[in-house]
């Protein structure tokens, strides 16, 4: 009995330790204040922890982190489930699902952090990221697993 309790409690770290960490690691990002230097900023300077960007170059840089950062995150939703042994297309939805609704919940808690805002924008962008990064995985997943068999 406890080498099955062991057993997935390690399966639960192995699949879902990753995600908490990615969430973390994006909600620690997310509650940066932006604040603007006084006199005239240099090129890049930052603001906490997150750098900034002179001009369109910083929208291009977000937005970019953004499709990458929500596109892993459904990648790593997507593993935790295989893991789990789950079929693949409820994966998939699962996996969007989480992500999307994770991306919510980040938008919102921006709400309450000096400097910046919610963005449907953001969360259509990470939608994108998520379906994309998904779909990759998708095509490749069964080859991989003709492969391995």
């Amino acid at each position: 009995m406890w080498y099955i309790t062991r057993y997935y409690i390690r399966l639960m770290l192995w699949s879902w330790g990753p995600v908490l960490a990615a969430m973390i690691v994006m909600f620690i990002a997310s509650a940066q204040p932006k604040h603007t230097p006084t006199v005239e900023p240099p090129a890049i300077y930052f603001s906490g922890i997150m750098p900034v960007f002179p001009g369109v170059w910083d929208v291009l840089v977000k937005k970019s982190g953004h499709l990458i950062a929500y596109g892993v995150l459904a990648l790593l939703n997507t593993r935790a489930m295989l893991l789990w042994q789950q079929p693949i297309r409820r994966t998939i939805l699962l996996a969007i699902t989480f992500t999307v609704s994770y991306a919510v919940l980040d938008e919102l808690h921006q709400l309450f952090v000096p400097g910046r805002h919610a963005s449907l924008m953001d969360i259509a962008i990470d939608l994108s990221g998520a379906v994309l990064f998904v779909l990759i995985v998708h095509r490749v997943y069964p080859a991989a697993k003709k492969q391995t068999a």
